[in-house]
């Protein structure tokens, strides 16, 4: 019997920056929770943009913000990883040289950027709805900081490439979206999340349905044996998927939660 679901967001459950969803997802998501099913929203975005869209169910299902580098509950952080601080420091330092990306660091607080630009502004605190603030220099913030993401102007691909081969053996680096790239501990991964929840309430792969559109998302499509990805995705994903859901734009993930609902039913 299914006993955890987990499920991305951007692109998956929403366009990119999205933060409305059929309001019937909370619905059927309180149904089955209703049947004993844990239901956890597994997200690059940090945990105040994750409750933007959950707010309502904040108290009963789990946040796995920041790529899974923070997990929280009813606004209580229950695990944090955070970032090598002499590591994020070059980093952020060489990054001053690379034009075409926007750096915004992640705290427990929320979202600290020092881009000026008005128009990623709006992109991060009024579509993304995320909790934060402009300030002088993110550097100062680096002791606190779990997870940097990149917003790619002209693709996350392009960034990416200039920075993966350089710094991938002292961070794990994923394109997380057509213009993102994030940046975390190697062990805040969405999988990592995804196992301490299985562990936490002795829930087996077997038992676990995923869902994701991205490569942020295929070390979660790991956990689980079964897997969806969005008809949108990569091929790369849809393969480690197994399976591949509807887009975002036809419900596709509330199409599969509705099914499983019958499946729980069903089986009680």
């Amino acid at each position: 019997m299914i006993r955890l679901i987990i499920s991305d967001i951007d692109g998956t459950l929403v366009p990119e920056g999205g933060s409305v969803v059929n309001p019937e997802y909370m619905v059927v998501i309180r149904k089955l929770l209703d049947l004993g099913v844990q239901f956890a929203a597994a997200s690059g975005r940090q945990t105040s943009s994750i409750d933007a869209i959950f707010h309502e169910l904040r108290d009963r299902i789990y946040y796995l913000g920041d790529n899974g580098a923070s997990i929280q509950k009813n606004g209580e952080t229950e695990k944090e990883m955070l970032m090598d601080r002499e590591n994020l420091l070059l980093l952020l330092k060489e990054l001053k040289n690379i034009p075409g990306q926007r750096p915004l660091i992640s705290v427990k607080e929320g979202y600290y950027t020092d881009d000026r630009d008005e128009a990623f502004y709006r992109l991060v605190f009024e579509e993304y709805k995320g909790v934060g603030r402009v300030v002088e220099h993110i550097e100062d913030y680096a002791d606190s900081c779990i997870k940097l993401s990149l917003y790619c102007e002209n693709g996350a691909r392009e960034i990416y490439d200039q920075i993966y081969g350089k710094w991938k053996d002292r961070f794990a680096i994923h394109v997380s979206g057509a213009r993102w790239v994030d940046i975390n501990d190697f062990e805040s991964t969405k999988g990592n999340a995804v196992q301490w929840l299985q562990e936490k309430y002795g829930i087996t792969p077997e038992e676990t349905v995923v869902f994701g559109d991205n490569y942020n998302d295929i070390s979660m499509m790991k956990r689980a044996a079964r897997s969806y990805a969005s008809e949108l995705s990569h091929p790369d994903i849809r393969a480690a998927a197994g399976r591949v859901a509807a887009s975002y734009e036809k419900d596709g993930v509330l199409k599969v939660l509705k099914e499983i609902l019958t499946e729980v039913r069903d089986e009680r």
